[in-house]
């Protein structure tokens, strides 16, 4: 969920109808952490109006626009786009725990990447074990030399060299399995 929404939702507009029809819109506002400032002290107006569904509605709205103000510009950038293909390592050799070895990448999203090891847990699924190489560049080739942790032999390990920022990785490429023997 974005951080705006995620604002809207916590701002939560709570509506009341009564047997009379009258609507009660109450806007709270939560508690800054990042600025250890609340309410309307945190410099946003909230609004809180009886009467018909039009003043309802513009409470809300009001509210909503509120969340969408506090938003920065990181919060709507553009998602990242383009493409990672990971040409190196070779498949079909053997790596050893603690040993080095090149990977190599193409990059067509202009950010910088991370190179994680990854395992297969089976079922179609796999897990980051390890981060092994941290902002590798943002040109349109790349290449790296990682140092593998102390890891279990097995024959499903493999790369993923994603794009860096907030360890999610939007872009994302992935390399051949290895094994990994003692």
């Amino acid at each position: 969920m974005c951080r705006a929404t995620s604002m809207a939702t916590n701002l939560a507009v709570a509506v009341a109808t009564t047997a009379v029809g009258c609507m009660l819109v109450i806007s709270l506002a939560p508690s800054r952490p990042d600025t250890g400032k609340s309410g309307p002290a945190a410099g946003r107006a909230m609004a809180a109006t009886a009467g018909h569904g039009g003043s309802a509605a513009r409470a809300a709205t009001s509210a909503l626009g509120a969340a969408a103000a506090s938003a920065g510009p990181e919060e709507f950038a553009s998602p990242t786009t383009g493409r990672i293909e990971v040409t190196a390592p070779e498949p079909g050799v053997d790596y050893k725990p603690n040993g080095s070895f090149s990977v190599a990448w193409n990059n067509s999203t202009g950010e910088e990447v991370d190179v994680w090891l990854r395992t297969s847990t089976g079922h179609g699924r796999s897990q980051r074990v390890a981060l092994v190489a941290t902002r590798a560049g943002a040109g349109p080739t790349g290449e790296a030399l990682v140092t593998l942790p102390r890891v279990p032999p097995g024959p499903r390990y493999f790369l993923e060299v994603a794009t860096a920022g907030d360890g999610d990785g939007a872009v994302r490429g992935f390399s051949r399995t290895f094994a990994i023997t003692d």
